[in-house]
């Protein structure tokens, strides 16, 4: 973890402030879950605990749900953890992109069978996605304290515009970022740098006055490959044995931790 003179001096010298939105600013863990289980359970797969989901989080909605299917089969050649943290070559194979797609090759999972499952998760995932979410502490004052400081925040998350839309407007969100780039909207998914630097194009910022704050691996890559500062965040959605490796250069526990250096 950085010190706190660390992380103000970092704040004070930013005019920009790129937010990831699942993990980040919102816990949507209660509403992905059932989604995905509820997908899961449509096609005769099994359900997984939403500790095991949160770990499939990351690379956007389609990768969350390649990885519950792989999941089922991955069971029961690994063994499922019995909690999270708790079974890491389990939890490992799940993030491979490699091994995922060769557990859905071997059991005949074809692009338009998963599509087809896709659809059913994002179908119901689109009518609930606001029933268990909520902003993490002091997310919507510190998005307000911003923009009141003439200074700006951006959105650059992998989720689709749809349930991102719907959730900003529930929490009165719609209109306090400048840029708001989804995963179907960006002109790549993080951790491609085409999102920031699409944003620094629209909002004139150089990178240097710019700051990505996000909890996943996509997130500090993304940061990294547009040659902006970012804040990592570990106790978000990702996992600090998929973070720490990477060595970012900022690190605080969670979003909650900023709202004490105003974001200012």
């Amino acid at each position: 973890m950085n010190s706190s003179d660390e992380i103000k001096l970092l704040l004070s010298k930013k005019e920009l402030f790129l937010f990831d939105l699942d993990g980040t600013l919102f816990n949507t863990l209660g509403d992905l879950a059932p989604a995905v289980n509820y997908a899961m359970k449509h096609f005769g797969l099994s359900t997984h605990s939403v500790d095991l989901i949160q770990t499939f989080i990351g690379n956007g909605a389609l990768n969350l749900v390649r990885r519950a299917i792989a999941a089922h089969f991955i069971k029961n050649d690994l063994g499922e953890p019995k909690k999270a943290g708790g079974g890491c070559d389990f939890e490992k194979s799940i993030r491979e992109e490699k091994i995922v797609a060769e557990v859905l090759t071997r059991e005949g999972y074809t692009e338009e069978k998963i599509a087809e499952i896709y659809k059913v998760y994002t179908e119901y995932y689109w009518d609930h996605c606001t029933e268990n979410t909520e902003p993490y502490e002091g997310v919507l004052e510190s998005i307000k304290k911003i923009n009141a400081e003439n200074k700006r925040a951006a959105m650059l998350t992998n989720k689709p515009f749809a349930p991102s839309k719907k959730i900003l407007q529930k929490f009165g969100l719609e209109n306090a970022f400048a840029v708001i780039l989804c995963g179907d909207t960006t002109p790549e998914r993080k951790p491609s740098p085409a999102g920031i630097f699409e944003i620094l194009r629209q909002t004139g910022v150089a990178p240097e006055k710019a700051v990505m704050i996000g909890d996943d691996t996509p997130d500090v890559m993304a940061a990294r490959n547009a040659g902006i500062d970012c804040i990592t965040l570990l106790e978000g959605f990702g996992k600090c044995e998929n973070l720490l490796p990477l060595e970012p250069r900022y690190r605080v526990g969670h979003i909650k931790d900023l709202v004490g250096f105003s974001l200012q």
